[in-house]
């Protein structure tokens, strides 16, 4: 049976969520944010190892609370990462993000990216079914913005989602069958689009 329950972490992702959509951060222009690109999923609990490199995909809403700061909600996805005897298949993340930005020229601008993402990851060993928990870890990245025109642009961003967050035992969620201590960390490199209203 698949469980995930929500631990107190969830209260902080939640509370900046609701952060990002108050009224001023309205007041300015708003897009939409797709992106493609390499994926990396590294796990390491008390008896092995894994690391994979996958395609992933990302959607984001992006908004401005004045010309300099903004934010994004993005929700994305990547493929599983195998290794002997263990599979892993991370679900969607949700990443609420500040987004402050620096224009650089015209046509040019780099913004950074510093939150939190959630992300829920499914375990199979194999001598047993899946179990899925879910963690919340801390979020940074870089990117670059390229317009062809004041709607459209195109990007590369850099973003470390989870560095090293614990999947371990933890009394207020679920936890994975016989693992003591476990470390996930989630990255990617990705181009994107950017269609700004």
């Amino acid at each position: 049976m698949k469980t995930i329950r929500i631990n107190r972490k969830f209260s902080l992702l939640f509370a900046s969520l609701a952060l990002a959509i108050s009224p001023a951060a309205w007041a300015y222009d708003s897009a939409v944010n797709v992106g493609l690109g390499q994926y990396s999923l590294d796990y390491q609990d008390q008896a092995r190892s894994a690391n994979g490199k996958t395609t992933g995909w990302r959607l984001g809403y992006v908004g401005r609370f004045n010309e300099y700061l903004g934010f994004e909600i993005r929700l994305g996805g990547t493929g599983e990462t195998s290794a002997a005897g263990l599979k892993l298949n991370p679900a969607l993340f949700l990443s609420p993000l500040f987004r402050p930005s620096f224009p650089v020229g015209e046509k040019v601008k780099l913004y950074g990216l510093i939150g939190f993402t959630s992300l829920a990851v499914g375990r199979t060993t194999a001598t047993a079914t899946e179990e899925i928990i879910a963690r919340v870890g801390g979020s940074l990245g870089v990117g670059a913005d390229f317009y062809f025109n004041e709607h459209m642009a195109a990007g590369i961003e850099l973003i470390s989602y989870q560095r090293n967050v614990d999947y371990g035992p933890n009394s207020d969620t679920s936890n994975w069958t016989g693992v003591t201590q476990a470390k996930v960390s989630l990255s990617s490199i990705t181009a994107s689009f950017k269609y700004q209203f």
